[in-house]
């Protein structure tokens, strides 16, 4: 054994057959793990840690750690680090770069030495978001009214949190139902949304629900389905809509927050920024305290992470954020085999243009809707680009 342990090929499959496994179990976390801390935690033992024993001890290799994909992304944090020298607290946001760079190059090295199931993967995402829904509704209406706005009992605590990441479970489960050959399977995959489809209606979240819809009017068109398995869904959808408003007063409650004073921040933003046209170009700095002083009060972030991309970083933060973005789509668009993990990415964007802070953050929720299907999906192209391999799934 200590002879192995020395031989470097011994330790790199080893961390390699490690990691492969934390993967899964760091990306399902976010359906699970009790706190932000505790998603921390998990990504510290499962990944960061044995990236840390491999990442830095190998000659670089540029395609096997996410080719432009990751370069980009990484300088968009770094610039992003940058700026927090006008900020604050420069030593923070260096520790969340080796953080994002652990997870873009790790992801990308460990599923170049083990190809990933994408949708054995998914899955098993989908059927953990949907106990995970049953149990967060159990928990939460023991205790509330039913007319609350629900909670989580996970990381995603916040109403606007739970409808983000049961939103993500719900558009893996139909896009998934969409690509399967079997009726059963589809049938299967298509129930198991229904609790997280709940747990998206009893949150009241708008944004989550308008950027399921959108998202999903795109792979309709992209991915073609079956008639007779969309016809059963939309009666199914339809039917639990109207039983969800019947038995709660949940259409009442959506129209009488009005814009939620979204509108008036984004516009104080805006305000700001013209007050000052120097914070165009480099912003007024990334920091660890987001707060925003508008007319209406003080908020923690801008309500749009591409606004207060713009807001702390300036249009070259916005600029190389974009790109990564851009890069990403247009690659993605020849391979509807990564469907999933595209429209995934797509979804994310949508809830965030109308909340959350800046992309480069410790990790959170934001890290499910952006930095996880960024780094599936730029994984996915570079391991077809690196094999050449036939898209036989469609």
């Amino acid at each position: 054994m200590p002879i192995a342990l020395l031989q470097r090929e011994w330790r790199e499959a080893k961390i390699a057959a490690w990691s492969y496994a934390g993967l899964w179990i760091f990306v399902s976390a976010f359906l699970w793990a009790p706190s932000r801390d505790g998603l921390e935690a998990i990504f510290a033992l499962t990944l960061f840690i044995p990236m840390l024993l491999i990442l830095p001890w190998r000659k670089p290799e540029f395609q096997q750690y996410g080719g432009a994909f990751t370069s980009v992304a990484l300088a968009y944090a770094g610039w992003c680090c940058l700026t927090s020298l006008w900020g604050d607290d420069s030593g923070f946001f260096i520790l969340q770069w080796c953080v994002l760079a652990s997870w873009l190059a790790g992801s990308a090295w460990v599923l170049q030495k083990k190809s990933l199931d994408w949708d054995q993967l998914l899955y098993w995402f989908v059927l953990v978001g949907a106990v995970a829904a049953l149990i967060n509704i159990a928990v939460f209406y023991w205790n509330h009214p039913l007319a609350a706005r629900m909670e989580g009992i996970t990381a995603a605590r916040a109403p606007t949190l739970v409808g983000q990441v049961f939103g993500v479970v719900i558009l893996l489960g139909i896009l998934l139902s969409w690509r399967t050959a079997s009726g059963k399977r589809a049938l299967g995959l298509s129930l198991a949304c229904i609790p997280a489809l709940a747990a998206l209606g009893l949150s009241q979240s708008r944004g989550p629900l308008l950027s399921l819809v959108v998202v999903l009017v795109i792979g309709l068109f992209w991915l073609r389905p079956k008639r007779k398995i969309l016809l059963v869904q939309i009666a199914a959808a339809l039917l639990g809509i109207v039983a969800l408003c019947v038995i709660f007063p949940v259409n009442q409650l959506l129209l009488e927050r009005g814009a939620s004073f979204r509108d008036q921040i984004w516009l104080d933003v805006i305000r700001q920024m013209w007050a000052q046209p120097g914070l165009f170009l480099s912003g007024i700095g990334i920091s660890e305290v987001t707060q925003i002083h508008t007319s209406i009060g003080e908020y923690h972030h801008a309500h749009n992470a591409w606004l207060d991309i713009l807001y702390r970083t300036g249009v070259i933060g916005l600029g190389l954020a974009l790109v990564h973005l851009t890069l990403l789509l247009w690659q993605a668009r020849l391979h509807p085999y990564l469907a999933p993990l595209t429209l995934w990415l797509l979804y994310g964007c949508g809830c965030l243009f109308v909340d959350s802070r800046s992309l480069f953050w410790e990790i959170d929720v934001k890290w499910l809707l952006y930095w996880v299907p960024a780094a599936l999906l730029a994984a996915g192209l570079q391991q077809l680009k690196n094999t050449d391999r036939p898209e036989a799934k469609q």
